[in-house]
């Protein structure tokens, strides 16, 4: 067997290339098949998608006349959210306003007398205070009385005061009569508010101090304002109950509301919405935004009355519309599966592309029947064809002859033992099965493993690894893929099956080998006369063993540390002056 191998390595496997399957896949293409009955030229079709743009043109002009009526819609529902932000910031204006009124009330009736209030006299203004608002007097600083007329309520922005579970706002006022009074306005105060400017069940309403912090937000429990030092206010975009934490978030779904009024619409918690708002650029709510928070589609719900002209105009084109349809799928339907089945074949997967049917476009109609002459063309061919060779070729662009190289490669030999005495008791056909079901397995290992199979020799096989592709880890690559053969051998239930390989790796020429007719892409060199030599060896070594692998000196060093393999010392192969270190891996 030995012989044979060296006899045949340079490159008499050459049916194995595809390369001569050229003139036959031509000559297919050169005979279309001639139509049976009358076909639709593709000029015919495509004057009927032209005169469908005609339909298209005047949808375009119905659906501007239907724009127009929206941007009735547009500027009712502009006037609307002005009207909603104008009373939102009324009902916080007026809240100020009261409170001011109550605290000047106080320093009016403390100022006459010039006596100190006590904490009693203050009873009767909790009455009129909002829920939750704590009062106390505190003593001013000399110097701090304030001029004469009626004194004004300072208001501090929001802090954190011990008692509180929330932030508060607090007011002030000297009473001039040597006192303050403070007013502590916890957050639970304008959540209330905030409840207040509600209009209808639809609406979200919402205060804010600044664009970061927020103040009240309809539906979002007491707890998630709970105050710190730190942090008297929560930051919005930590506030995940209401959809209002992604308003300010700048992605492509975000986007400004036109009109004359400040608004975003934006997506969060599985839908879109809609915020209107107004930045409050005076008084105690200075720096303020107050607002007001809409599902998208029922902050528009107003132009869906514009949809009766939409639904008018629909109605004219649905006819327009479905013979358009029909017309596309007609001419895509055979372009997409000739798109599909050519990919198929880029890729020589002959089984999955199946013959196109016939079209009813001439043009189409012989593209399809010159392709399926070329795909039974290619299936009578793909039994001759190294697919996992030309696969990787045509992967890396190497579809033209490629320059020959010298290379560090790991080359396989592999040989059925005794196949001759097998055979013997064996028909033509049962020979033939045998054969070929070992074949099977030897090339489906190697095709996991990475490889490429060079050639069919007889009854062994010849593969490497480090070519086409560039295999850095090419050794271990190969052992890891003649391990898992002699796995799978030994595992067989065929107690006559014996198996020798040989590896080895070495520097080697590999190229396209042979001429312009016949091309045959393989390797050869020295260090292919070895890995058959190894091959060979094996008999001498345990002519018994089921399977034997012998790796060289070289291959093993290649190896990643913790590979184990039992070393047979130096060993004189036939044909060679020196002795080789051999490894017994299996």
């Amino acid at each position: 067997m030995g012989q044979d191998i060296l006899r045949r390595e340079g490159g008499k496997g050459s049916t194995n290339h595809p390369q001569n399957t050229g003139q036959d896949i031509t000559s297919a293409f050169e005979k279309p098949a001639t139509p049976r009955k009358i076909r639709l030229p593709v000029g015919v079709a495509l004057g009927l998608v032209f005169s469908l743009l005609l339909v298209v043109i005047s949808g375009i002009i119905i659906a501007y006349i239907a724009a127009a009526d929206r941007g009735i819609a547009m500027r009712l529902l502009d006037e609307q959210a002005q009207a909603i932000l104008r009373g939102n910031e009324t009902v916080l204006e007026e809240f100020f306003h009261r409170q001011e009124q109550l605290f000047q009330s106080v320093a009016g009736h403390a100022s006459p007398s010039g006596k100190a209030l006590s904490e009693a006299d203050l009873k009767p203004s909790y009455n009129i205070l909002p829920k939750g608002v704590r009062l106390e007097l505190e003593a001013t600083q000399p110097g701090e009385a304030s001029a004469g007329g009626l004194p004004r309520v300072s208001w501090s922005p929001f802090q954190y005061k011990d008692g509180f579970s929330t932030a508060v706002k607090k007011a002030e006022i000297d009473l001039g009569n040597g006192q303050l009074l403070v007013g502590y306005y916890p957050q639970t105060v304008f959540a209330r508010l905030a409840d207040a400017m509600a209009w209808d069940d639809r609406q979200r309403n919402f205060l804010l101090a600044g664009r970061q912090k927020a103040i009240a937000v309809n539906g979002v429990p007491e707890n998630d304002f709970a105050a710190s030092s730190e942090d008297p206010l929560p930051d919005l975009a930590g506030l995940t109950a209401t959809p209002l934490h992604a308003i300010w978030q700048d992605t492509g779904d975000h986007r400004v509301m036109g009109g004359s009024v400040e608004g975003r619409l934006f997506p969060a918690d599985r839908g879109m919405f809609a915020a209107i708002y107004a930045e409050i650029d005076e008084g105690p709510a200075e720096g303020w935004i107050v607002g007001t928070l809409y599902r998208a589609d029922e902050f528009g719900a107003t132009l869906d009355q514009t949809w009766t002209v939409l639904y008018a105009a629909l109605a004219v084109l649905a006819v327009g519309a479905v013979l358009s349809f029909m017309v596309g799928r007609m001419l895509g339907r055979p372009l997409s599966r000739l798109a599909a089945a050519a990919g198929e074949l880029r890729h020589l997967n002959f089984g999955a592309a199946e013959p196109l049917p016939r079209s009813p476009l001439v043009e189409l109609d012989d593209v399809n029947q010159a392709f399926n002459g070329s795909l039974g063309a290619l299936n009578a061919f793909a039994k001759y064809v190294p697919r996992q060779l030309v696969s990787r070729l045509i992967e890396e662009g190497m579809t033209s002859a490629r320059n020959i190289e010298l290379r560090e490669m790991t080359i396989v030999f592999a040989d059925l033992a005794g196949f001759t005495g097998i055979a013997s008791n064996l028909s033509a056909e049962e020979t033939a099965s045998y054969l070929n079901g070992y074949f099977e397995t030897v090339s489906q290992v190697i095709a996991e493993g990475e490889g490429t199979i060079d050639k069919f020799l007889g009854d062994g096989v010849m593969a490497f690894w480090g070519a086409p592709a560039d295999q850095p880890d090419h050794a271990a690559l190969a052992i890891h893929a003649v391990t898992a053969l002699a796995e799978r051998i030994g595992q067989s239930g065929d107690i006559d099956m014996r198996v020798r390989i040989g590896v080895h790796t070495g520097k080697v020429v590999v190229g396209d080998i042979g001429t312009s007719a016949r091309m045959n892409y393989t390797v050869i060199g020295d260090a292919v006369n070895v890995a058959a030599r190894l091959q060979e060896h094996g008999k001498l070594v345990d002519p018994a063993a089921k399977v034997i692998v012998l790796a060289s000196a070289e291959t093993m060093a290649q190896l990643p540390e913790g590979f184990s393999a039992t070393s047979l010392g130096p060993v004189q192969l036939r044909g060679r002056e020196a002795p080789l270190s051999v490894f017994r891996i299996a």
